[in-house]
């Protein structure tokens, strides 16, 4: 009887354990879903076509510093045929770039 009721205690003692864990768990945020990412902004241009056919970025400051993209105001129509805007996570240190990145906010082709 002794022993049964220790087990019965243990038993109990786990249940409450793995509660616990599973409880403080699930009200637990992930800080990386929770974070957006601000970026560098800069306008891309097409005055170039044959050298840059998919668009570059000039020269200059960013138009948004450290913004996030939810908070961009674009300075194209909005459409998805190229990029108005592309995001770096850092600001471009040589000029011109053509580097395409996955952070962009798009426009209608003219």
């Amino acid at each position: 009887m002794q022993n049964l009721k220790k087990m019965i205690f243990g038993l109990a003692a786990l249940v409450v354990a793995f509660g616990l864990v599973f409880t403080a768990s699930a009200f637990k945020s992930d800080a990386k879903s929770t974070q957006k990412a601000a970026m560098y902004w800069y306008e891309v241009s097409y005055d170039d076509p044959l050298n840059y056919p998919d668009g570059y970025i000039k020269s200059g400051t960013p138009i948004f510093d450290h913004a996030e993209q939810d908070q961009v105001e674009s300075p194209c129509d909005e459409g998805n045929d190229l990029d108005c805007l592309r995001g770096f996570d850092s600001p471009i240190t040589s000029f011109p770039d053509a580097t395409l990145t996955e952070n962009r906010i798009q426009k209608p082709a003219n």
